[in-house]
């Protein structure tokens, strides 16, 4: 008899589940209390079951972090349709990146370990090529914008930069800022008084300022982009933080 074949619907709700049971393991326990055997534990499928999705805890840390980089995709996507300037499109994914943390923060703070060699090099061959297939997708979009803005003399780039330096620059700037200013770091001095909006509109426009991208902070007032971005692009996600906040002090 041949073996019972499995619709591929049925293999993603499947692997759903195995992702939303580590997500779990890893709120409880943190990444460290992550581990295969306990996954067993979490749900009714069995051991080898299990390892035909997933084949070590490596290769299921990856697999979580492609879903939370499938998620920012989405939200990227969204903010590089934004109607305004380029700046204003960049700011839009700075933004765009800040709902992504404060909706999915241990998504977001994973990629620490995810992206580690440790993980990367035990994980299986299916969700490395899907890792690489989801980190092009979000960067493309982001370096669309930035040539534009070249091209058209937007963004006079006084340093001669490529393309893809000022890309990685705004993302090391929007995820340390994000993260230093996580509730997961100890409260220091320093930020003590910074809110998160204002500390990361306040970095990207120091950096943007610096490639000459026009216009400059001081010419224009970019909280309006924000109130713009609160009400015609993520209204959604901004009501459902407004919803978490409330349930949280209820």
């Amino acid at each position: 008899m041949s073996p019972r074949q499995i619709d591929q619907s049925t293999l993603v709700e499947r692997e759903n589940v195995l992702l939303d049971a580590a997500m779990l393991l890893i709120k409880q326990q943190g990444v460290e209390g992550l581990t295969m055997d306990k996954l067993v534990k979490q749900v009714s499928f069995s051991k080898g079951t299990i390892y035909n999705h997933f084949t070590c805890k490596e290769d299921l840390m990856l697999g979580l972090c492609n879903r939370g980089m499938g998620l920012l995709g989405a939200l990227f996507t969204r903010a590089g349709k934004f109607e305004g300037t380029t700046r204003e499109r960049i700011i839009a994914i700075h933004f765009a990146y800040l709902l992504y943390s404060r909706l999915y923060p241990m998504m977001f703070m994973l990629v620490i370990s995810a992206k580690s060699p440790g993980v990367t090099e035990k994980a299986s061959t299916r969700n490395r090529e899907m890792h690489l297939q989801l980190e092009a997708s979000l960067t493309t979009g982001i370096i669309n914008i930035i040539c534009q803005a070249l091209t058209e003399g937007e963004c006079n780039n006084p340093n001669n930069l490529a393309p893809e330096q000022i890309a990685f620059a705004n993302w090391s700037s929007a995820f340390g800022t994000i993260a230093l200013l996580s509730k997961d770091f100890e409260q220091c001095g320093i930020r003590a008084q910074m809110q998160s909006e204002q500390a990361l509109l306040a970095n990207v426009n120091l950096m943007l300022d610096g490639l000459q991208w026009q216009p400059l902070f001081s010419e224009f007032d970019y909280t309006q982009t924000l109130e713009r971005l609160r009400c015609e692009v993520f209204a959604p996600e901004i009501a459902l933080l407004a919803a978490q906040e409330q349930a949280l002090q209820c």
